[in-house]
């Protein structure tokens, strides 16, 4: 085909129809670099996909993610948020690193920079790269935690926390810290609190377990006594394990009790 051949073929395709808001795929300089970014999906749809897995996901909180750049959806002229795949796909990176790993925002915000930088080794799973502890997914027994450490932890807001412990759920001491186990509790009740629950009810479950708490301590009251080291290990040996035998019984018997009320 001669050039003026191919001059007069181009000359004779039509014209793509105009779009009513046209609207660009976002650079692929972000990760997921495999997952499709062109942006169409509006933020209740990403909200609906993602429901499944995180069903205490908010329009609220993908907003936050966008206003500290963790996520960047394409805005349209009117303004309008649309997502791509690859954005929903980055929204469950950090949702699962919340959840599973107990991550604060400022580290998945360096795992993100890594994996936008192609940092990440090969083989190797998003959330495990360079210059992240994988020992900071849990508090170390022991570290008293600010509301606003424990809400970073959690995803929950430092409102939700406040009327927790407001609610006799989390003990705080006399500086108003909680213990390294408040982001579990956080996280369990919270997921009660979706399903229906109300705080009174929730905190009728703290009750009970600390009812079981008092019999465990009761039981190693001699070692404890006797205030030698020996002793002592004794001691926390001893209460661990029965602790441990008490929450085996107790999901026992609710599952034996919640299958004789649904027969």
């Amino acid at each position: 085909m001669t050039s003026r051949q191919r001059m007069t073929s181009a000359a004779r395709k039509p014209a793509a129809a105009p779009e009513a808001e046209a609207v660009e795929a976002q650079p692929e300089g972000r990760w997921p670099f495999d997952v499709p970014h062109d942006p169409y999906l509006k933020i209740g749809e990403v909200q609906s996909m993602l429901a499944a897995e995180f069903p205490l996901l908010t329009l609220s909180k993908i907003r936050h993610y966008e206003s500290i750049e963790l996520v960047h959806p394409h805005r349209t002229a009117s303004n309008q948020r649309l997502f791509s795949p690859a954005d929903c796909e980055r929204l469950r990176f950090i949702l699962r690193e919340q959840r599973d790993r107990y991550l604060p925002l400022d580290q998945i915000r360096e795992l993100l920079r890594q994996l936008d930088a192609g940092q990440q080794p090969e083989g190797t799973h998003p959330g495990r790269l360079r210059l992240i502890d994988d020992a900071a997914k849990r508090p170390q027994p022991g570290t008293r935690l600010r509301l606003t450490e424990v809400a970073d932890l959690t995803g929950v807001s430092v409102s939700d926390v406040e009327e927790m412990v407001d609610a006799g759920i989390l003990a705080a001491d006399p500086r108003g810290r909680l213990t390294a186990q408040a982001p579990d509790i956080v996280r369990f009740a919270t997921m009660l609190l979706g399903a229906g629950f109300t705080l009174r009810q929730v905190r009728s479950v703290r009750t009970s377990a600390h009812a079981h708490a008092v019999l465990v301590t009761n039981s190693i009251a001699t070692e404890r006594a006797r205030k030698s080291s020996v002793a002592r290990e004794r001691a926390i040996a001893s209460a661990t394990e029965n602790s441990t035998v008490i929450s085996q019984l107790y999901r026992a018997l609710l599952t034996e009790n919640i299958e004789v009320e649904l027969r």
